[in-house]
């Protein structure tokens, strides 16, 4: 009997033992790591319109930059200022003031093509030249399409010296929407030289109100949102954020522009 309940007692101790809990130092796996259903649902989960902010070319062993895929999507968002006042004429033949006030916004959509061994520029720059004379490492980013506005609040007055009493200053202002279907951008990424080239073609429209002066009556007209037809310049690094200020006759006309990677949803 003895023997018996020692070796029931035995079997006991034995039982408990293996149903002890584990020792608090022992690191049980994260809830969930072993279920299906929730590997599933992270596998099947949809990929956000943005990318990660830190996406971006790697670079090049030696120096450079690899190209980024071809189809990576972007945007643009440019703003245009244009500043100036300009004073012409003979002051015993009479002064003629212009006064430009003009800013311009646009969204431009963009999206990188794959590395190429010619370059754009080079066919722009040498119209007259072999465009696949140039060789190297280059990456293309084209856009579909801008959108925007452009708001001018300009003055005009012409002083006459001949005439009594003072000249009407003519108002034009107002804002229209910008609509550029055809290519207001390009911009172009040397991998080997780790710059990138911007060239933007000056946004313009019609529909301005140009007020009614002496002699003159109400219309409409087009403007510009800078004087000069494009703007051109080259920074050091892949596409990305900018901003320069270019001297005009009578002042200054600053461009900036931010990029975002990916699409926001529409």
């Amino acid at each position: 009997m003895k023997l018996t309940a020692g070796l029931v007692s035995l079997l006991m101790a034995l039982l408990a033992a293996c149903g002890k809990p584990p020792a608090a130092n022992v690191q049980q796996p994260p809830a969930g790591a072993g279920d299906p259903a929730t590997a599933q649902v992270e596998v099947a989960a949809p990929r956000g319109a943005q990318a990660p902010s830190q996406a971006g070319p790697a670079p090049k062993p030696g120096g450079g930059l690899l190209a980024e895929p071809s189809g990576v999507e972007g945007v643009l968002a440019i703003s245009i200022r244009w500043s100036a006042k300009i004073v012409t004429g003979v002051p015993a033949e009479g002064l003629t003031t212009t006064v430009y006030k003009r800013t311009a916004q646009l969204v431009c959509p963009v999206t990188s093509s794959a590395e190429a061994a010619a370059s754009y520029f080079a066919a722009f720059d040498n119209p007259n030249g072999d465009p696949m004379a140039a060789t190297g490492s280059y990456q293309p980013w084209w856009n579909e399409d801008c959108t925007g506005s452009l708001t001018i609040d300009d003055t005009y007055h012409f002083n006459d010296p001949t005439i009594a009493g003072p000249e009407p200053v003519v108002r034009t202002t107002g804002t229209r929407p910008l609509r550029t279907p055809d290519t207001p951008l390009t911009v172009e990424t040397d991998l080997n030289r780790a710059r990138t080239r911007y060239m933007f073609v000056t946004p313009s429209t019609d529909g301005f109100v140009q007020a009614a002066a002496r002699g003159d009556a109400a219309k409409l007209v087009a403007a510009s949102a800078a004087p000069m037809a494009t703007m051109d310049f080259t920074l050091e690094g892949p596409i990305g954020d900018g901003k320069r200020e270019v001297a005009v006759q009578g002042g200054k006309v600053w461009i900036e522009w931010v990029l975002t990677r990916g699409r926001n949803p529409r």
